[in-house]
């Protein structure tokens, strides 16, 4: 049985090679997160620019669901060893992200206040979170184009790269963030709007880096422009079947997401600001849920990409032992941290710190679920397996995760946090049961490159 479980030593040193860089970006930039937040929370604007970000977080959600169809294609492309098709994925890349970005900004800027007024009717708070996110629009396309390079580094297996320049966003991100806020070194103190300049041109830089980068190392995804267009109907007809589930999943989950922070918000918005404060400290351990999901994804498509079945059915079941040891220690970690990390914020009442204490430590609920969901989700994706992937994410969120966070507020009479909070994740477990048969049923398992002859 533990040799059913327990992989070969290589195959640590892959998902290493793929999954470090990952995680280490991913806790730099959730980093940056928790300084912004922290950082706020000095000038009373963390409720405001949670409302604000809303939008920023349904550009990233959207984007994930586009950007994770064409990736299934270009692990696959990666695996089988075709140049060609992995330039042709680049250029979809490119293109999908630069509407993604231009959508989202004409929104920002034609809804401005009257967008945020779904999440609080505060007028002085959608003043703020207005100030923020006419500023921080214009970075929509500077984040969506970046977020074109690290897809495509993650498909062939570099992540170093989108690590290494991630490393130098967040610094200028962070030192920027200190001047403008609080208006050092004679810069004058903005506020709100300081955190939104200094996102977007910390952000701006590094996608003109990673443009640099790409063309003095020519990177085998480069081309000119018809290899990155030449998109025949056999290439697009596959990717675009797939990412019409994907992109419609992500972007149903990213308003449930949204309609989460509005039931949280209906409690109040101390509630908001506890619950806001304590998801950017819990952000720093999470970071190991995106380097597994990418490391199961890609590793798992390559095997499909060779049509090695069993080996790929084999690879995503070692993934479990390693769900296990993390789960046993991020949920430590999270005991420990919770009260000297609520202590470092200024909480806009005292009454805050006992529930933001204990939502810190009840997130470990949704980093341990989630470890295990992501490493079925990236089976899954890797395999094609969108349309029961719509089910299991977003279905669940609607038809599980929001009627219990309404029905608990205004069926139930829930008036805690951390009660409702527990309640909802009801859905992450439901999530694991019917991610793990349908795991075993091996329907999941695909190899699709042949659908692009």
């Amino acid at each position: 049985m533990l040799q059913r479980y327990i992989a070969p030593a290589s195959f640590y040193r892959k998902v290493a090679r793929v999954a470090v860089p990952i995680c280490l970006q991913q806790i730099l930039d959730y980093g940056a997160g928790l300084l912004d937040t922290l950082m706020v929370s000095y000038v009373n604007g963390v409720s405001a620019v949670t409302v604000a970000t809303q939008l920023d977080n349904l550009l990233f959600i959207m984007a994930f669901g586009f950007n994770s169809a064409i990736s299934i294609y270009a692990a696959q492309f990666y695996g089988a060893g075709s140049s060609k098709n992995l330039k042709r994925a680049f250029g979809l890349f490119l293109l999908v992200n630069l509407i993604g970005g231009a959508v989202f900004f004409l929104i920002a800027n034609i809804g401005r206040t009257g967008l945020l007024r779904f999440y609080s009717s505060d007028e002085a708070l959608l003043r703020q979170a207005w100030e923020y996110l006419s500023i921080s629009s214009y970075a929509f396309f500077f984040r969506s184009l970046t977020a074109a390079f690290t897809f495509i580094y993650r498909c062939i297996q570099r992540t170093k790269i989108p690590m290494m320049i991630g490393i130098g966003v967040n610094v200028i991100n962070a030192g920027l963030n200190y001047l403008l806020i609080f208006g050092k070194m004679g810069l004058p103190a903005l506020g709100v709007r300081g955190a939104a300049l200094a996102t977007s041109i910390a952000i701006g830089l590094g996608l003109l880096v990673h443009i640099l980068y790409a063309i003095c190392t020519r990177q085998i995804f480069l081309g000119t422009v018809r290899e990155l267009t030449d998109w025949p109907r056999a290439f697009l007809r596959p990717i675009l079947r797939r990412m019409a589930p994907l992109a419609a999943n992500e972007i149903l989950f990213g308003l449930g997401d949204t309609f989460y922070i509005k039931a949280y918000g209906t409690l109040g918005m101390d509630m908001l600001e506890a619950y806001k404060v304590a998801f950017a400290i819990s952000t720093i351990p999470y970071a190991i849920n995106p380097g597994i999901y990418n490391s199961c994804m890609v590793i798992t498509g390559e095997l499909l990409g060779r049509k090695e079945y069993d080996e790929a059915r084999r690879s995503v079941r070692w993934f479990f032992p390693i769900g296990v040891v993390f789960s046993l220690l991020l949920t430590g970690v999270m005991m420990v941290i919770a009260r000297p990390a609520v202590s470092l914020f200024s909480l806009s009442s005292p009454s805050l710190w006992p529930v933001t204490v204990l939502m810190v430590r009840l997130f470990s609920i949704r980093i341990v679920t989630r470890i295990f969901n992501v490493i079925l989700m990236g089976a899954l994706r890797a395999g094609g397996d969108s349309v029961f992937l719509m089910f299991l994410d977003s279905c669940l969120v609607w038809s599980l995760g929001i009627p219990l966070a309404f029905g608990g507020i205004y069926l139930l009479g829930i008036t805690s946090l951390p009660v409702l909070y527990v309640l909802v994740q009801t859905e992450q477990v439901t999530r694991i049961v019917l991610g793990y048969w349908r795991y075993r049923s091996g329907k999941w398992l695909h190899n699709l490159t042949d659908e692009t002859k």
